[in-house]
């Protein structure tokens, strides 16, 4: 049941990035269009989990982690959005992957079984996704994009550490009710984030609104998924290998779906983080 809910958690991942990457590519031109679209995307969530929380109760600490999550979620987004649009994405990418290692390390503090070897295959995996990541255009480092980027890897990082939190307490239970307030802070915010009107049709067409409801279905399915197997896998194994899976994955099917050509340093980087990937499931 596990492997299972792995793989879906995986694959809705999977598909969440690839039609975001579409998206922003040829739909998503504007700061309007992009607060918009995750604005349906949390709108949508947030629906669904409302509809779960009727049938479940919700305590006040979950409604204050619930808040928390919501806003560490959307500050974390954003830092990062601001640090590709500041510096290099390739160097971006990597920093923001390896706040990975912030809740791997929290299962210590839940005393959980440190193993030397996951600890090292986490770096190494990390590697392997920075050569997997195409380096695109050159850009300058400036401090504006290192200070960005320092906000992104702590709120990203603190993103697991905040559902270890959750899962660990007697709340644990309260699924529905946590993520219900958490989309509901950061669809607010989105919506506060667009100003004046959103101009051009791709806001407002058919296949806009129907993308945006799929990222949400995927979005609610992931993060629901992902909360309960935090409680449940060790640190050291869940997170490096859901995070990592996803990006990997999600660069393979860009490869199929966009025509997007590899080099062979990409190649490596692919080859090698799959590789880590069984390494992490086989390891003691």
């Amino acid at each position: 049941m596990i492997i299972l809910l792995g793989i879906v958690s995986v694959s809705t991942t999977v598909l969440y990035n690839c039609i975001s990457n579409m998206m922003c590519k040829k739909v998503l031109t504007s700061n309007n269009l992009i607060y918009k679209f995750n604005s349906i995307v949390y709108a949508v969530c947030s629906f669904l989990f409302c509809f779960l929380l009727l049938n479940e109760k919700m305590s006040f600490y979950t409604f204050l982690m619930g808040v928390t999550f919501g806003v560490v979620t959307t500050l974390g987004g954003l830092y990062k959005m601001h640090a590709l649009s500041e510096g290099p994405m390739h160097m971006t990418l990597l920093i923001t992957t390896s706040s990975m290692i912030i809740p791997t390390m929290s299962g210590l503090f839940w005393g959980e079984k440190f193993s030397i070897l996951k600890f090292l295959i986490t770096f190494i995996l990390i590697g392997f996704i920075y050569l997997s990541i195409g380096r695109g255009a050159e850009t300058k480092i400036n401090l504006s994009w290192a200070f960005y980027c320092l906000l992104a890897f702590i709120f990203q990082g603190s993103i697991g550490v905040l559902q270890k939190i959750h899962q660990s307490s007697v709340h644990r239970s309260e699924i529905s009710g946590f993520l219900f307030v958490s989309f509901i802070c950061s669809a607010v915010f989105c919506r506060l984030r667009i100003k004046g009107k959103v101009n051009g049709k791709e806001g407002t067409g058919k296949k806009y609104i129907l993308l945006a409801v799929v990222c949400g279905l995927c979005t609610f399915s992931m993060n629901y998924i992902n909360l309960k197997l935090s409680g449940i896998l060790p640190s050291q194994l869940f997170f490096p290998l859901i995070n990592g899976s996803s990006i990997i994955f999600s660069s393979l099917f860009e490869v199929f779906l966009f025509k997007e050509r590899l080099n062979r340093r990409q190649l490596l980087g692919l080859a090698g983080g799959i590789g880590s990937l069984i390494l992490m499931c086989i390891v003691p």
